[in-house]
């Protein structure tokens, strides 16, 4: 913050002390004899001069008047008055009288300028709050802590079918209703937000989805290009079909890219990469890594269950169908699949989801 110097006060300037005036001549009066000495009376301060009163404590002290005496002029012979020397001397004195009276209320003149208020230093510095941004934590991430839940909201689904056009016409709304629920929880702990982009081949992109066809995945996100893939071979062999089997496996999908916007993604590859992709310590990660999409999975159908087009039954098939899953190794056991997608529907919380603190028994 830039400072200001505070201002110096004025100084007042000091006001000489009256001379006293000498004696006027008056032209055509002569001038009266030597007065005989008059006692001097002691000065008897007065009680309602405000001048009088004691200043406050570091005020400097006004320019009081002299202390004055009066006296009559001695009688004259009485003789014939000039009334233009009569105006003139009583103008005379009324300006003497008026001069003196003044002294003590004269002021200094100091140039300045008036203001209402001493000006203070304002600070330049923007007080703008930080841009979201990925947050590379596991167990420790804005969007685990404290906890947030998706609000209830309404999905609404075209007419499902199994044809190319129509399935890419129901994934792509329901990931619009996704965006919906997930949009303001990752802006309400100032994480990025951004949607996804939905794909129907099964070409991997900038992400390694694997050559051996007995480890081709059903669906996948690729966090490199920002894509959700959803090849349709494989999605309706593995799904059988089924639209709520379909909507939970889009939903962990999605909860990958949340993870992608929150920075646990990120976060999990290195600690992975770091552990060895193929080492127990690896699997493990991989296992909390998807195991945590589970999670998140049954949040999003617990938000629209009963809502739209996605009834209660549907929402509760879509998240006991995790229970089925495959992939042990790096995808957790069907029960424990089955479990954690359980937790995300029940308690709709994402600190339920905090995979990263759950003992190993229970991702194994």
């Amino acid at each position: 913050m830039d400072s200001s110097e505070e201002p110096t006060p004025g100084r007042q300037a000091d006001t000489p002390e009256p001379s006293a005036a000498p004696p006027v001549a008056l032209a055509g009066v002569p001038e009266p004899p030597q007065a005989p000495p008059v006692a001097q009376l002691p000065a008897v301060p007065r009680t309602d001069d405000p001048l009088a009163a004691p200043n406050p404590p570091g005020w400097p002290s006004p320019p009081y008047p002299p202390t004055l005496t009066w006296a009559p002029l001695p009688r004259k012979q009485p003789r014939e008055n000039n009334p233009f020397v009569v105006v003139g001397v009583l103008a005379l004195v009324l300006l003497l009288v008026l001069g003196v009276g003044m002294v003590g209320t004269l002021t200094t003149e100091v140039e300045g300028v008036a203001s209402a208020a001493p000006a203070t230093a304002t600070s330049t510095t923007s007080s703008a709050p930080a841009a979201p941004r990925r947050s590379l934590k596991l167990e420790d991430n804005p969007l685990l802590k404290p906890g947030k839940s998706l609000a209830a909201s309404t999905c609404t689904l075209p007419q499902f079918g199994r044809s190319t056009a129509q399935l890419e016409a129901y994934f792509a709304a329901e990931i619009r209703c996704l965006d919906e629920a997930w949009r303001p929880v990752l802006q309400s702990v100032n994480l990025p937000f951004e949607p996804t982009r939905l794909t129907m081949d099964g070409e991997a992109g900038g992400c390694k989805a694997g050559t051996d066809t007995s480890e081709r995945p059903t669906a996948f996100y690729c966090g490199a290009d920002n894509r959700l893939h959803m090849p349709v071979d494989s999605v309706l062999e593995d799904t059988g079909g089924i639209p709520s089997v379909m909507i939970g496996v889009l939903a962990h999908e999605y909860g990958h890219h949340v993870q992608d916007l929150s920075g646990v993604l990120a976060a999990e590859s290195r600690r992975e990469f770091q552990a060895g992709r193929d080492s127990a310590a690896g699997n493990e990660l991989s296992r909390r890594l998807e195991l945590q999409a589970n999670c998140f999975a049954g949040m999003f159908l617990a938000s629209v269950a009963g809502r739209g087009s996605i009834t209660k039954a549907t929402a509760t098939n879509g998240a006991a169908s995790f229970a089925e899953g495959g992939a042990e190794q790096t995808h957790g056991s069907p029960a424990h699949q089955g479990r954690w997608a359980e937790v995300g529907y029940k308690d709709n919380n994402t600190a339920s989801c905090n995979t990263w603190v759950a003992p190993p028994g229970d991702v194994s």
